[in-house]
């Protein structure tokens, strides 16, 4: 059920998420809070992990209506950040936990980058951020369901960015 739901999330933010900008914040807010509460809730059972990710991201998307000049920078950060750090496990630059010091400090530098991409340019970022999250999170969302072989989830994320960007940006074009 949880893989369904990532493709389905994945598939929305990939080829929507610059209109729905509040779904990328929830999308952020759930990705940050379930590695916190995996980090400090070890000993607590998934459900209470996914509880915890779900309440702090519905915190991400309420702050995205009511505070949006602040949590553009933000959500920026922290998509930055995560997608930093998978881009370098897709790629398989290197492994990279998020709690060493080196997995923080690739956090850090994705998320100045997505936090300066995002507050400057606004629509391109979002288009950019979504679209790799959304990717990102839909396959994540296939890899539980499906076997995928290797080299295949750094095609699949290609392909899918590229089709992300092509729908999203289309659409903005449209208009």
């Amino acid at each position: 059920m949880l893989a369904l739901g990532q493709i389905i999330f994945g598939g929305v933010l990939l080829l929507a998420g610059r209109r729905l900008y509040w779904l990328l914040a929830a999308g952020a807010g759930f990705v940050l809070g379930y590695l916190l509460a995996q980090n400090i809730l070890r000993e607590q059972p998934d459900n209470v992990i996914l509880v915890v990710a779900l309440v702090v991201a519905v915190i991400f998307a309420v702050l995205a209506v009511v505070g949006q000049k602040f949590v553009i920078g933000l959500v920026g950060f922290i998509a930055g950040g995560i997608g930093l750090l998978r881009l370098l496990e897709v790629f398989n630059i290197t492994a990279i936990e998020p709690s060493t010091v080196l997995g923080i400090v690739v956090f850090i530098a994705g998320g100045i980058l997505g936090a300066i991409l995002l507050s400057t340019l606004f629509d391109l970022g979002l288009v950019i951020l979504s679209t790799l999250v959304g990717a990102q999170i839909l396959l994540g969302g296939l890899g539980q369901l499906f076997e995928l072989p290797d080299g295949t989830t750094t095609i699949a994320l290609i392909v899918l960015t590229v089709v992300g960007l092509m729908v999203q940006l289309g659409a903005s074009r449209r208009r």
